[in-house]
């Protein structure tokens, strides 16, 4: 009885496992990409909890927002020795 019961937690420890692997969310400020072996399978993933297949899917994330840097303009000097603004 009691081997039973051990391997009836081993398989409950698997599925909890498995079941983990197999979930994933999207937050409002990413962008994801499916991959299965290494090939793009699904790129328009809407924000929430989504599923994969473990071990074959895997998922990129990416940062959806845009990102921006201004910096003011500086001078340079070319070889000619001119301004290059």
């Amino acid at each position: 009885m009691s081997g039973a019961r051990a391997g009836l937690l081993v398989l409950i420890g698997l599925a909890l496992v498995v079941g983990s692997m197999s979930v994933f969310t999207v937050d409002e400020r990413e962008k994801a990409v499916m991959l299965r072996l290494g090939e793009i399978v699904r790129a328009d993933f809407e924000p929430g909890l989504h599923f994969k297949v473990p071990f074959v899917n895997s998922v990129r994330k990416f940062d959806g927002r845009i990102l921006t840097l201004d910096a003011p303009p500086e001078r340079y000097l070319t070889s000619e020795k001119k301004n290059v603004i």
